[in-house]
């Protein structure tokens, strides 16, 4: 008990130091474990502390990838797209390709269904690798703009995340704030 009043205690002494930014989406974060947070060339993203930030640059697969990872391995990815129009479908369509789940001898229970977290929508594929262990997959692509250029966000979930980061998706989506660099 004593730990639980001095994680809600510190929890709300960084949500009250921190500076107010235009939002995407309204409401504060809220996750299972403290939040922290990212700041980068006019991106602030609140992400649940034991993400790990891997990487933000300008990728291949758009004009800047910001990616986390959770203790278990399971990948978080925004896609910004300031030259080309995405969607979340396309993403989704891509990932299903690449990893031809609709006809692979190592695929099995794959589904497709249109998702909405919060606000947002998107799209969820699930599926269960097969290989040397099996491993059960979720990857949700959401919206989270279109205007002045698309922001995609990709949750891919492995195995035991899929349950315990559940809670921590729609409140990362509600922690992301743009606005431009200075």
């Amino acid at each position: 008990m004593f730990c639980t009043v001095c994680l809600f205690v510190f929890t709300c002494l960084i949500s009250c130091g921190k500076q107010t930014s235009r939002k995407v989406s309204g409401g504060p974060p809220a996750y299972s474990v403290a939040g922290d947070n990212y700041k980068n060339k006019g991106l602030e993203i609140t992400h649940p502390a034991d993400w790990v930030l891997l990487h933000d640059e300008p990728g291949i697969i758009a004009d800047r990838t910001v990616a986390f990872e959770t203790p278990d391995a399971s990948r978080i990815t925004v896609f910004f797209y300031k030259s080309e129009t995405r969607t979340y479908s396309d993403l989704a369509n891509e990932l299903e390709k690449q990893l031809r789940l609709r006809n692979s001898k190592d695929v099995k229970d794959f589904t497709r269904e249109t998702l909405e977290l919060g606000n947002y929508k998107g799209l969820k594929l699930s599926w269960v690798s097969l290989g040397l262990a099996e491993t059960t997959n979720e990857a949700s692509f959401l919206q989270l703009r279109a205007e002045p250029y698309p922001v995609l966000v990709q949750f891919h979930l492995l195995d035991d995340d899929i349950e315990t980061q559940k809670n921590n998706l729609v409140p990362f989506l509600q922690g992301i704030s743009l606005t431009k660099p200075r």
